[in-house]
This record gives structure tokens, sequence and C-alpha cells, in this order.
């Protein structure tokens, strides 16, 4: 069988580069909606890459799956790698990440090890330096680059800062089916009439969106609230308070679920289109509390998904 290591100094704190190689596989080389992972020993993980194709053509997605052999928190991450013909050629692998923490980054040493073929290794000998560069990009290191380089790095990362950030709502692309603010509680209740007259009352709202019987869209002054249904027979999570999400409004879901995962969250719905003309994620952050991420894709007609505007 044939191995080989490689290694890199990294500006990351090691906390950052463990996360990157469990869950946040998103924020560097995995396509989101494709990840599937469990950062557990013996739990196992898929995910694909895309690789970009001539103008007018789909990306060519690659598999990438195994199981996790040894984890230690932020020191080391051991898994079995399986790729299709251009990779490992099906055949299961080891990769081995060490990583050691020093005062202005992280040391990263790579061990691949079981390539059945030379011609496997040596092709992942000329890629992973690729790769770790792109991780170092994607997750914001700028230390110790030239130049050049720092500046490309800086770009990039803006642009993710740009996708994640709360948008100003002059910012926000505008979508009838949506509230204008970029921040939207969204409150359970078991009674959606009730606490629609109780917020009118109490907090001034004005309603602009109803869908009878599940979910009433309010303006509150420059902001927004959302109630929706919920069936009181239903134990909450909560443990008997009824279930309550932040909804926040991004100008790239995908990025900022991506970046999301990298940092610490747990995916609880991966992006995907909506009929209200929004793209949304849901994650639960490392405190626990569920936030939904929304882009709007589209200026939808609220009567085309069964909902009524009352303004």
């Amino acid at each position: 069988m044939h191995s080989l290591t490689i290694t890199r100094a990294m500006p990351l704190p090691a906390s950052t580069l463990y996360r990157a190689w469990t869950t946040g596989w998103a924020a560097w080389i995995a396509e989101a909606d494709s990840l599937r992972v469990t950062p557990e020993v013996g739990a196992p993980y898929y995910f694909e890459v895309a690789e970009p194709q001539r103008e007018g053509k789909a990306a060519q997605r690659h598999p990438h799956y195994g199981r996790f052999l040894q984890l230690t928190t932020e020191r080391l991450v051991s898994l079995t790698w399986v790729t299709g013909a251009t990779g490992t050629g099906g055949a299961e692998t080891v990769l081995t990440v060490r990583l050691d923490e020093s005062g202005d980054g992280t040391f990263v040493t790579l061990t691949h090890e079981h390539f059945a073929t030379e011609e496997a290794r040596d092709r992942h000998a000329t890629s992973w330096p690729e790769v770790l560069a792109q991780q170092e990009a994607q997750l914001g290191g700028l230390s110790g680059a030239a130049p050049g380089e720092r500046d490309a790095r800086a770009g990039a990362d803006r642009n993710v800062s740009d996708a994640v950030r709360t948008t100003e709502p002059a910012d926000l692309l505008r979508n009838r089916s949506m509230p204008d603010a970029a921040l939207i509680p969204v409150r359970s209740y078991p009674d959606v009439d009730a606490a629609v007259a109780w917020m009118r009352e109490v907090l001034g709202g004005r309603e602009r969106l109803r869908v009878e019987g599940k979910e009433v869209q309010l303006t509150v002054g420059t902001g927004a609230v959302v109630a929706v249904a919920w069936d009181p027979g239903v134990a909450p999570p909560t443990g008997g308070r009824p279930p309550a999400i932040l909804l926040v409004r991004v100008a790239d879901v995908d990025r900022a679920f991506a970046r999301a995962l990298a940092l610490g969250a747990t995916g609880l719905t991966a992006p995907a289109n909506q009929a209200n003309g929004e793209r949304q994620a849901s994650v639960r952050d490392p405190a626990g509390h569920a936030w939904s991420l929304t882009q709007t894709v589209a200026d939808v007609d609220p009567a085309t998904w069964g909902a009524q505007l009352a303004e």
C-alpha cells in the first residue's frame, strides 16, 4: 500500500480547522446541499465536490464518503476516504489530519495512507497542497501570505462577509411575500388570531399578510414579526414554551449556511428554494438557539402560495 504526508503552517486557530474537517466541509470544499455528516467515531459522512465545466455545462459532482475513525478535539481527525476513478479509484483509504497550534497559527500534518496504486497516491500528492491552500483562503487565513495573495484572500473574505452579514432593509431584494425587515422573530401560538390581536393592541402591530389558520405576518414600526400556528397537544422541545425561531434575511444563504457550519453550528435544514420566493436554511448555533436564514430569489405574489396581502 502507498502513502503520503504533507505539512502546512496555517495562520488559523486549531478550533477553526478542526471544525473544517468535521462539520464545516461546506465552507471550503463541499457542496452544501450534499453534506451529510455526524462527527462521531464510527459515524459515516458524505459530500460532493463540484468540478467546473466548460461554459454552458453544469458542474460535475464527485462523491466523497467514509467514516470517522478517531476524533480528538482541536488536535486530530482520522477518517476513511473514498472517491471515484480520478481519486482513490473506489479504494478505502485512510486520511489523518493532525493539528498543532502555535502562537500565530496551526501546523497541519496531513497523512493519506492505503492507496491501491502509485498513480492514485501521486494524484493526491499533487492535489492536496492545492486543496489545503484553498481551505486556508476560504476560511480566512491572511497571515504570512505574500501581498498579492493577501489582497486576493482579503477579497474572498469580504465576499463571505457580505454574504453572511445582516443586510440593511434598503439593500434587500423586494418580495411581496416577505416583510421588509432584516431580522424577523417567528413565534408559535395555539391561537394565532388571539396572538395577532395582542400584538396589535400591545405592540401596535399591523397585519400585512395572512395564510388562514397557519401564519400571519405583522409589521411593528420598522420591524416585523410572524405568528404561526402551534399544536398545543404536541409538547415543544423547550419543555413547555411554544417553539420560536429568528428569521434573518441574508444576501447569500448558501454561503451563510456554510459559514455557520464552519463556525460550530449544526445544520437543521439545508438551503432550498421555497414557493414564496425565498431560499431558506436553518441552523442551531453552538449555544442551542435555532436560526432560519433566508435569501430573496424572486418577487412572488402571495396569492400563488395560498397567502393574502392585508395592505
